[in-house]
């Protein structure tokens, strides 16, 4: 029996690593964030704001969206993904605010000329999120921005 041990110990040693990327916290680092979110097979460009601050852009289901990082130094404080609409008439404050009251997760802000922006902040301060806490907010940011694209018929 105690020569099976050390073979059951050997056996698991692999999926160790695995297990503690799992288990370790998502930081306010943009570069990890990138990284993850490619690991769910998203696409990931790199940038940065107007104010230095870095910016990543991807797609979901063919929906564009940036993540924007805030309060950076050198890890960041929050994450805000956002995810423009252009519509053929304006959005008005009515629905945008029916929209709102009936999804928790991401809200709607409407510009000036109408045109809607769909937005999910995300606490990073600290010791981070972890990852499937974050796992789950990308999950809930893909089925936000799908909802939202048939509420506005988009």
């Amino acid at each position: 029996m105690r020569a099976l041990f050390p073979l059951a110990v050997l056996a698991f040693l692999p999926a160790l690593p695995a297990m503690a990327e799992l288990s370790s916290p998502v930081l306010g680092d943009p570069k990890q964030i990138g990284e993850l979110m490619a690991q769910s097979g998203l696409p990931i460009s790199r940038g940065a704001d107007i104010e230095g601050m870095p910016v990543l852009e991807s797609r979901i289901d063919d929906i564009r969206f940036n993540v924007y990082f805030y309060g950076c130094r050198p890890l960041c404080e929050r994450m805000q993904f956002v995810s423009g609409f252009t519509l053929p008439a304006p959005m008005t404050p009515q629905l945008a605010n029916q929209w709102n009251l009936s999804n928790p997760f991401a809200t709607v802000v409407v510009s000036d000329s109408g045109d809607a922006f769909l937005e999910m902040d995300i606490g990073l301060a600290g010791d981070g999120i972890g990852r499937k806490n974050f796992d789950e907010a990308l999950a809930s940011w893909r089925v936000a921005m799908n909802e939202f694209r048939d509420y506005i018929d988009w």
